[in-house]
């Protein structure tokens, strides 16, 4: 068994992972034509390893690869890293399905039944209880008012506890977003309502409209994830079970991809606003979309995300793969009668 490049001759690395291949510390496998690379940390070429040496190898690699938790995908390769911090490159047709599945299922079932720190939900409690008790005062002084017909108790008592009952409930800030003269301004919970996905023609990128204090900002996709991610959690603190998970990856999966299931989400708001279905369907809220859509839509926004950070990478993976795949091909039919 090699431990050296057979390029630049440099070292190979070791794994524990793999107790019978423990070369390497990135591996590439392509489990339909049984091929296993090692790729050189140093000259980044795939090292073709011995025929006699692949098939178990192969088969372990791809079980590992299916179980981790975090992978990102093309059309042709797949890239996961391993807790021990061995990465393996699967080549092959992606796993985008399982790793949507696999990925959130636990994380957003965990969230839906997280409990908050203690200073976090005694601050939730007192502001809770604080709006519950000036929603009940001005509810009273309303029926005074009525009563009374009093103005000078509409405009020195009625008004105060509605503006107050209303700061409490809707002037809470739940993200801050910074805009382009550079101030982080707050996004309140009154501005949810007018969140906006817009997306265009596939040529364009999808973009994300929110409004702040100041008048209304627009953002492009990857400013946009950083701000809507906290917010979608939010939005979705109470989804995330097993069911809706499953509905929510499947939406993505009939889509196409998760950049598609994005644009898709824009275009439901749409059609949703044109029927007037977001005014008259309970089950409609803020997007445009139900609880299992929104759910959906953090998922393929972080899947998203992942999949542009990581494209150069997997760009540059799958470029050296057609390279190695022509050397493999032509090498393992040398050894073929």
């Amino acid at each position: 068994m090699f431990s050296t490049c057979l390029y630049c001759h440099s070292g190979l690395g070791r794994n524990e992972v793999l107790e019978q291949f423990p070369v390497g510390r990135r591996l590439a496998f392509d489990q339909h034509r049984g091929r296993l690379w090692v790729i050189c940390r140093s000259c980044t070429n795939w090292n073709l390893s011995p025929l006699e040496e692949r098939w178990e190898t192969v088969e372990a690699c791809e079980r590992l690869f299916r179980a981790t938790t975090v992978r990102v995908s093309t059309d042709n390769i797949g890239l996961a890293t391993l807790s021990e911090g061995l990465d393996l490159v699967r080549v092959g047709t992606p796993l985008r399905p399982e790793f949507a599945a696999w990925r959130y299922g636990s994380r957003l079932r965990r969230r839906r039944l997280h409990l908050p720190e203690p200073a976090q939900a005694a601050g939730a409690i007192i502001s809770t209880s604080a709006a519950v008790v000036v929603g009940s005062v001005a509810a009273l002084a309303g029926v005074a008012y009525e009563l009374t017909s009093s103005k000078r108790w509409q405009r020195q008592v009625l008004r105060p506890l509605e503006l107050l009952e209303s700061r409490l409930q809707y002037d809470r800030p739940v993200a801050h977003v910074r805009t382009p003269d550079g101030v982080l301004r707050p996004l309140r919970f009154s501005h949810m309502a007018r969140l906006e996905l817009i997306a265009g023609d596939t040529a364009s990128p999808w973009r994300l409209r929110v409004a702040h204090g100041d008048g209304i900002l627009d953002l492009d996709a990857a400013h946009a994830v950083q701000v809507a991610s906290p917010l979608l959690a939010r939005l979705n603190i109470r989804s995330g079970s097993r069911l809706q998970v499953t509905d929510a990856t499947r939406r993505i999966t009939e889509a196409g991809d998760a950049e598609r299931y994005i644009r898709t989400s824009a275009l439901m708001r749409q059609q949703r606003r044109r029927r007037n279905a977001i005014f008259w369907d309970d089950n409609v809220g803020v997007l445009g979309l139900t609880p299992t859509e929104r759910l959906a839509l953090e998922i393929a926004m972080n899947e998203d995300a992942e999949r542009q950070a990581m494209q150069g990478e997997l760009r540059a993976l799958e470029e050296a793969w057609r390279d190695a795949e022509e050397i493999a091909a032509i090498a393992d039919a040398m050894f073929v009668d």
